[in-house]
């Protein structure tokens, strides 16, 4: 079993967990911004978490989102400053050409302007530089992004079980090949000092998590 969320806390220098019980976002202080990854599922928690860690939302200049599932994007409109990104891989998902689940459930389109992304493309912000690495298989359109070659916000991808990243959750997995390849496409990183998930948060240890997924 995967393990849990944890509490909102700050996890690193300028680095945020910010949890919603079920899933987690995060928030990276750039220095004359904020960067979000993902925004969790309700507005009203992502103000009352943000609050609680002396965080302004309206500092928010930028999120990148891991995919368009409704749990990563329902806070969005507490953001309202800021540009969104996601991979264009997914735009068949916020334009309801694929459906998420069986033929006739579909994302919603997202409630914000976006700008699309594709393999290891870069935007500096601040004292940030995210790196965007295509790796799907949970939706056609999932993405990781690196934070100055440390910070690695993985997404739905995989989970950590006792610090081990696990290929849990199979029925909400788009494509459980594709997954794979993307989980081994993670492993072959270094230099990883965080390896943060949505909804099992995060490890220190990167090459002890992705040790069994090492070609």
């Amino acid at each position: 079993m995967a393990d849990k969320v944890p509490q909102s806390a700050r996890i690193a220098d300028g680095f945020y967990l910010i949890s919603f019980g079920f899933v987690a976002m995060y928030v990276f202080d750039a220095g004359d911004c904020l960067i979000a990854f993902d925004a969790g599922m309700r507005p009203a928690t992502l103000l009352a978490e943000f609050a609680k860690l002396g965080l302004d939302p309206s500092r928010v200049r930028h999120v990148f989102l891991t995919h368009s599932d409704m749990d990563h994007t329902g806070g969005l409109s507490a953001l309202a400053n800021a540009q969104v990104y996601l991979s264009r891989d997914e735009l068949p998902m916020v334009t309801r050409k694929v459906a998420r689940f069986f033929t006739f459930i579909f994302n919603k389109p997202l409630a914000a302007g976006y700008q699309t992304l594709g393999d290891g493309e870069e935007r500096s912000v601040g004292n940030a530089r995210i790196r965007s690495l295509t790796t799907p298989g949970h939706t056609p359109g999932s993405m990781s992004f690196l934070i100055n070659e440390k910070l690695l916000i993985a997404g739905d991808i995989l989970n950590l079980d006792k610090g081990k990243a696990v290929m849990d959750r199979a029925m909400i997995n788009m494509n459980k090949i594709q997954r794979k390849d993307s989980i081994r496409k993670i492993a072959r990183l270094s230099g990883i000092s965080l390896l943060c998930t949505m909804h099992s948060g995060f490890t220190a240890d990167f090459p002890g998590a992705m040790k069994d997924w090492q070609e």
